[in-house]
């Protein structure tokens, strides 16, 4: 049986990275102390693999080919995608090697427990790992297999079966050989309405966001005759950050603190029937599109059978256009 060793969870903003003198000092340094919090815990449990609950932000799926749910099967996979370098201002690649048999083992786990998960081979990562990788330097080089969750392209996954997702990763991690240790990575929201399009929200007159849809539909081709579309992305968060409003020119805040604090409490509490229990529709409302991301914490959750975990930190940054938070289960305290 597999052990899991260490589990911690954090926001992901491009922000973070790409403007993070923008947020006030005294928060972005309480925020850059509990990611080095986290990769201190994260380290300390030693894994021998970790499994990373992301959500593509499009650097793999587009919205012509979106699995629901998709894992990573790969020697490696490497980070940042092309068009994520300038924008986080990261100048080499980092390649994770990926463990492909522990992966594949997993994804036939999964199968034969009725989830029709897409095999991914190697896979590019975004902000989604990179923001908190660098941030919580961990220190360690140990395989990483993400397991995305579309999050942008509806319709999504229930909130129900993300936890389902959870409970059967675990599953499949308890069938490992006994000294196999694990630890469970997930990263993404609180509320935030990022520069993506949705159908729901973006203006068709707003230029910047049918630029964005071309991409999020074509792929990287699109990128080929707009090369500066992620670099004017920064941009245009910046503007809303200023403005507190998405898209630009609309009155909608970027952060609703009041949620993310409710979701956090059902969060540490470990909450599961509240997990279960979340629909699309609330979410989109109280916590944007952006939101959604919290169906890897939910996922986790399920992963950790509805376990108990401590708050670092949370604070809700305009600038960044976030509700940034910090989460650590301490099994290595406990």
């Amino acid at each position: 049986m597999g052990k899991v060793v260490a589990a911690v969870g954090m926001s992901h903003a491009p922000g973070a990275l790409a403007f993070p003198e923008t947020c006030p000092s005294d928060i972005r340094q309480k925020l850059e102390d509990a990611s080095l919090d986290l990769g201190k815990s994260l380290a300390a449990g030693k894994p021998d693999v970790i499994f990373a609950f992301l959500d593509d932000h499009f650097e793999n799926f587009f919205r012509n080919h979106m699995p629901s749910i998709a894992i990573g099967v790969a020697d490696s996979h490497v980070g940042p995608a092309d068009q994520w370098m300038e924008t986080l201002r990261i100048k080499e690649k980092t390649v994770f090697p990926g463990a492909p048999d522990i992966a594949e083992h997993v994804l036939a786990e999964l199968v034969e427990n009725g989830f029709d998960v897409s095999r991914a081979g190697s896979t590019e990562y975004g902000n989604n790992l990179l923001m908190p990788w660098i941030l919580m330097n961990p220190g360690i080089t140990c395989p990483i297999i993400p397991i995305f969750i579309n999050v942008f392209t509806p319709p999504l996954i229930p909130y129900r079966r993300a936890y389902a997702l959870g409970e059967a990763v675990a599953a499949a991690v308890e069938s490992l050989p006994a000294d196999t240790k694990v630890a469970y990575l997930c990263t993404g929201g609180l509320s935030h309405w990022p520069p993506y399009w949705n159908e729901f929200q973006a203006s068709p007159d707003d230029k910047f966001m049918q630029r964005m849809k071309r991409f999020q539909t074509e792929g990287k081709e699109y990128l080929k005759s707009d090369p500066q579309l992620f670099v004017e992305f920064d941009d245009y968060e910046i503007e809303m950050a200023k403005k507190n409003e998405y898209p630009l020119n609309s009155p909608h805040p970027l952060v609703n603190d009041v949620w993310d604090r409710m979701f956090m409490d059902k969060f540490c509490a470990g909450d599961s029937s509240f997990m279960k229990a979340l629909t699309y529709s609330e979410v989109e409302k109280e916590a944007g599109h952006g939101g959604h991301e919290v169906l890897n914490w939910v996922a986790m959750l399920g992963a950790m059978k509805g376990a108990k975990s401590r708050l670092l930190v949370y604070e809700p940054v305009i600038e960044w256009i976030c509700g940034m938070t910090y989460v650590d289960f301490d099994i290595g305290k406990q």
